[in-house]
C-alpha cells in the first residue's frame, strides 16, 4: 500500500524528533495509535453493516420466491398434476395390439 523504504522512514523519524521534540514523541505516537485503531474499528463496522445488508437482501429475494410459489393458482397446480398423471398412465392392451395388427 505505502511503499516506504528504510531510508524514508529514517528521514520521517528524524524530522519528527526535530519538529515535535523527543519528550512529546511518545504522546504523539499514542495519539496516532488511537486514531489508527479508531479508523480500523470504523472500517470493520462499515463492512459488517454492508454484509448484514447483503444477507438481508438475499433473504428478501428468497422470501419473494416462496411467496410467489404459495400464491400460484391452485387450479393451475391441479391441472399440471392431472396432465402429469395422464402421461404416466399405462397404455391399454387393446391399443397396443391394434397397432401390431396393422
Amino acid at each position: 500500500m505505502l511503499d516506504f523504504g528504510w531510508a524514508e522512514l529514517l528521514i520521517i523519524v528524524a524530522v519528527a524528533v526535530f519538529v515535535i521534540g523527543p519528550k512529546d514523541i511518545p504522546n504523539v505516537m499514542y495519539g496516532i495509535g488511537r486514531v489508527v485503531r479508531r479508523i480500523q474499528y470504523i472500517r470493520f463496522a462499515v463492512s459488517k453493516q454492508f454484509d448484514d445488508l447483503m444477507n438481508t437482501a438475499d433473504l428478501d429475494e428468497l422470501r419473494r420466491g416462496v411467496n410467489f410459489e404459495q400464491k400460484r393458482d391452485a387450479a393451475q397446480i391441479a391441472q399440471e398434476s392431472e396432465e402429469d398423471a395422464e402421461a404416466l398412465q399405462p397404455v391399454p392392451r387393446e391399443k397396443v395390439q391394434g397397432k401390431n395388427d396393422q
